[in-house]
């Protein structure tokens, strides 16, 4: 009955893209061919349908780089209060920062929600001071440490 349930929240795909999806989120790197039996089509069925939902933007495979084990053992989300008028030069300006990996437009007292990810709380420090604090139009920050990742999953269909 819950599978059931799942697959009912996403009318939009078919059984066999749902299926497909499901199973790439669980290991990327399954074959094609071990996906075309779970599922009972053809792995030519299954190799088309993949270009499909990537030409579509669907589903994209890529790698996912462990932060820590790259070296970027600090993380920090930021909220960050903008002047309305200047939103799209601050985001832009945000975009050009390597050491920011996200950037959402969020409601509440702080426009933007941000991930940013370095090396140590020394480059904490030297990104704020030198790079995020000096872009016009930011009113203030709201600087928050992550101490431990609790949860990091990228399955979202369920």
């Amino acid at each position: 009955m819950e599978e059931k349930f799942r697959r009912s929240l996403y009318p939009e795909l078919d059984d066999t893209d749902y299926g497909i999806i499901r199973a790439l989120q669980e290991n990327a790197r399954l074959p094609f061919t071990q996906i075309a039996k779970d599922l009972g089509v053809t792995e030519k069925t299954i190799r088309m349908r993949v270009q499909q939902l990537q030409d579509e933007g669907t589903l994209s495979l890529v790698g996912i780089v462990n932060p820590v084990k790259a070296g970027l053992h600090v993380q920090a989300i930021i909220q960050v209060a903008v002047e309305a008028e200047k939103l799209d030069e601050v985001v832009a300006a945000l975009n050009e920062m390597v050491e920011i990996r996200l950037i959402v437009l969020t409601s509440g007292d702080y426009q933007l929600f941000t991930q940013v990810l370095v090396r140590s709380y020394e480059e904490l420090s030297e990104f704020l001071m030198k790079k995020l604090y000096k872009v016009p139009g930011i009113l203030r920050t709201n600087v928050i440490n992550e101490l431990k990742i609790l949860k990091s999953k990228y399955n979202f269909v369920r």
